[in-house]
């Protein structure tokens, strides 16, 4: 059974962006055309997976030469748990691998190879690996009162400030007996995987496609 996999969950609706991971992003590659090049490229994935109940999404994977995970329909309604949505995917994965999540909507983000030798090197003591981008920012609640700093005389340098981690959709890895376990992508103790700015954007609505589809352009 495959060792190392490399996951692609893929809903044909999108209740933003119509048709978001079949229409054209660069020069006739849609978001998932560019995802599955992308682990391609990277050689280090034993099976390249799919997952959805979009027929469209099958003949692009089979286009790919890649392969084609059948979800059920109703696990790919936004209204389900994600954890079930979870544990349906790990259910229709052959073997216990070590799996790759790779969403479309992170185009810009192609680190794989890095992502799942960090966490190979690190799983004696992390159980998961999440992309995550550091931040030094000042947080303010509803109300105006400071989260993590104290406004006015007792205001400090951004550098003074503790390091908050924005989880992103870039990367996620585990075992797939854990993830179906968690009915999530990472676990209690994941490893935190630094990402930057540019490699986390993230496309959920149509300005965001155009902002990534410019930014996917000026990378090439």
């Amino acid at each position: 059974m495959s060792k190392n996999i490399a996951l692609i969950p893929v809903r044909e609706g999108s209740e933003r962006v119509k048709d978001k991971n079949f229409k054209d992003f660069y020069q006739g590659s849609s978001l998932l055309d560019v995802k599955i090049n992308q682990l391609k490229k990277t050689g280090v994935f034993d099976s390249i997976y799919v997952s959805s109940d979009s027929n469209l999404a099958k003949e692009v994977a089979h286009g790919h030469g890649v392969e084609f995970l059948l979800r059920e329909e109703r696990m790919c309604q936004a209204d389900v748990p994600w954890s079930a949505v979870v544990e349906h995917i790990m259910d229709t994965i052959p073997g216990d691998p070590t799996v790759t999540w790779a969403l479309t909507t992170a185009p810009m983000f192609e680190r794989f190879e890095e992502a799942l030798k960090a966490f190979e090197e690190n799983k004696d003591k992390h159980d998961s690996l999440v992309g995550v981008l550091p931040t030094k920012s000042f947080f303010l609640n509803e109300h105006g009162r400071g989260i993590n700093f104290n406004p006015g005389k007792w205001h400090p340098y951004s550098q003074q400030l503790d390091t908050y981690y924005e989880v992103t959709g870039s990367v996620y890895v585990g075992k797939k007996s854990d993830m179906k376990n968690w009915g999530y992508w990472f676990g209690v103790n994941p490893l935190l995987f630094p990402v930057k700015n540019l490699e986390c954007v993230d496309v959920d609505t149509p300005d965001d496609f155009s902002i990534a589809q410019k930014l996917y352009e000026a990378k090439q």
